[in-house]
Protein backbone atom coordinates (compact mmCIF):
# COMPACT_ATOMS: atom_id res chain seq x y z
CA UNK A 1 0.00 0.00 0.00
CA UNK A 2 2.37 2.43 1.28
CA UNK A 3 4.34 1.49 -2.65
CA UNK A 4 1.27 2.49 -4.27
CA UNK A 5 0.60 5.75 -2.41
CA UNK A 6 4.08 7.06 -3.40
CA UNK A 7 3.59 6.06 -6.79
CA UNK A 8 0.13 7.73 -7.18
CA UNK A 9 2.62 10.60 -5.30
CA UNK A 10 4.77 10.54 -8.24
CA UNK A 11 2.25 10.69 -10.79
CA UNK A 12 0.80 13.78 -9.58
CA UNK A 13 3.67 15.93 -9.20
CA UNK A 14 5.53 14.71 -12.65
CA UNK A 15 1.98 15.75 -13.71
CA UNK A 16 1.98 19.15 -12.22
CA UNK A 17 5.43 19.96 -13.15
CA UNK A 18 4.36 19.39 -16.99
CA UNK A 19 1.87 21.96 -16.53
CA UNK A 20 4.11 24.16 -14.84
CA UNK A 21 6.51 24.53 -18.01
CA UNK A 22 4.32 25.17 -20.59
CA UNK A 23 4.58 28.96 -20.63
CA UNK A 24 6.79 29.62 -23.63
CA UNK A 25 8.01 32.92 -24.74
CA UNK A 26 5.93 34.52 -27.69
CA UNK A 27 9.01 34.56 -30.51
CA UNK A 28 6.97 36.98 -33.12
CA UNK A 29 5.37 39.50 -30.84
CA UNK A 30 3.43 42.60 -31.99
CA UNK A 31 5.14 44.77 -35.15
CA UNK A 32 3.97 47.99 -33.28
CA UNK A 33 5.75 46.38 -29.91
CA UNK A 34 8.86 45.30 -31.97
CA UNK A 35 8.91 48.44 -33.65
CA UNK A 36 8.77 50.71 -29.93
CA UNK A 37 11.35 48.68 -28.44
CA UNK A 38 13.50 49.44 -31.72
CA UNK A 39 13.18 53.07 -31.12
CA UNK A 40 14.35 52.67 -27.43
CA UNK A 41 16.97 50.74 -28.28
CA UNK A 42 18.74 52.77 -31.27
CA UNK A 43 22.23 54.38 -31.38
CA UNK A 44 23.59 52.10 -28.61
CA UNK A 45 27.05 53.51 -27.19
CA UNK A 46 28.79 49.95 -27.04
CA UNK A 47 32.30 49.63 -28.03
CA UNK A 48 33.04 46.16 -29.59
CA UNK A 49 36.57 44.82 -29.13
CA UNK A 50 38.77 44.37 -31.56
CA UNK A 51 38.04 41.09 -32.88
CA UNK A 52 34.36 41.24 -32.53
CA UNK A 53 32.16 41.70 -35.08
CA UNK A 54 28.46 41.70 -33.94
CA UNK A 55 26.92 41.12 -30.89
CA UNK A 56 23.73 39.33 -29.98
CA UNK A 57 21.46 38.92 -27.30
CA UNK A 58 18.26 37.50 -26.49
CA UNK A 59 16.00 39.53 -24.49
CA UNK A 60 12.56 38.18 -22.55
CA UNK A 61 10.40 40.69 -21.11
CA UNK A 62 6.82 40.78 -20.52
CA UNK A 63 4.19 43.89 -20.45
CA UNK A 64 2.74 44.85 -16.87
CA UNK A 65 -1.10 46.21 -16.13
CA UNK A 66 0.41 49.53 -16.12
CA UNK A 67 1.77 49.23 -19.79
CA UNK A 68 5.50 48.78 -19.14
CA UNK A 69 8.00 46.69 -20.29
CA UNK A 70 9.70 44.11 -17.57
CA UNK A 71 12.72 42.70 -19.04
CA UNK A 72 12.94 39.17 -17.39
CA UNK A 73 16.29 38.07 -19.08
CA UNK A 74 19.01 38.92 -21.19
CA UNK A 75 21.31 36.45 -22.45
CA UNK A 76 24.65 37.63 -23.79
CA UNK A 77 28.03 37.09 -23.43
CA UNK A 78 28.68 40.81 -22.54
CA UNK A 79 27.72 42.06 -19.38
CA UNK A 80 27.83 45.60 -20.67
CA UNK A 81 24.93 44.44 -22.96
CA UNK A 82 22.36 42.85 -20.55
CA UNK A 83 23.30 46.37 -18.47
CA UNK A 84 22.51 48.69 -21.45
CA UNK A 85 18.98 46.40 -22.32
CA UNK A 86 17.87 46.91 -18.98
CA UNK A 87 18.55 50.91 -18.52
CA UNK A 88 16.88 51.70 -21.76
CA UNK A 89 13.79 49.20 -21.84
CA UNK A 90 12.70 48.46 -17.98
CA UNK A 91 9.83 50.37 -16.82
CA UNK A 92 9.43 52.16 -20.31
CA UNK A 93 5.66 52.95 -21.10
CA UNK A 94 4.69 51.62 -24.55
CA UNK A 95 2.28 52.99 -26.66
CA UNK A 96 -0.02 49.42 -27.75
CA UNK A 97 -3.22 48.31 -26.81
CA UNK A 98 -2.59 46.88 -23.75
CA UNK A 99 -5.24 44.20 -23.40
CA UNK A 100 -3.71 42.78 -26.58
CA UNK A 101 -0.29 42.30 -25.12
CA UNK A 102 -0.48 42.09 -21.26
CA UNK A 103 0.53 38.58 -19.16
CA UNK A 104 2.53 37.19 -22.39
CA UNK A 105 6.47 36.24 -21.80
CA UNK A 106 7.87 37.97 -25.24
CA UNK A 107 11.45 37.29 -26.87
CA UNK A 108 13.45 39.30 -29.36
CA UNK A 109 16.41 39.73 -30.34
CA UNK A 110 19.16 42.16 -30.66
CA UNK A 111 22.42 42.50 -32.62
CA UNK A 112 24.63 45.28 -32.17
CA UNK A 113 27.11 45.14 -35.25
CA UNK A 114 30.36 47.45 -35.93
CA UNK A 115 30.23 50.13 -38.60
CA UNK A 116 31.70 49.25 -41.83
CA UNK A 117 35.46 50.47 -41.52
CA UNK A 118 35.93 50.84 -38.00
Amino acid sequence: MKELTVLVFVLVLGASQLFAINSKPEKDSNPQLRDQIAVLLEKPQIKLLEQEQQLRAKIEFTINTEGEIVVLNVDSKRQVIESYIKSRLNYKKIKVKASDIKNRVYQISLKIEKPIGA
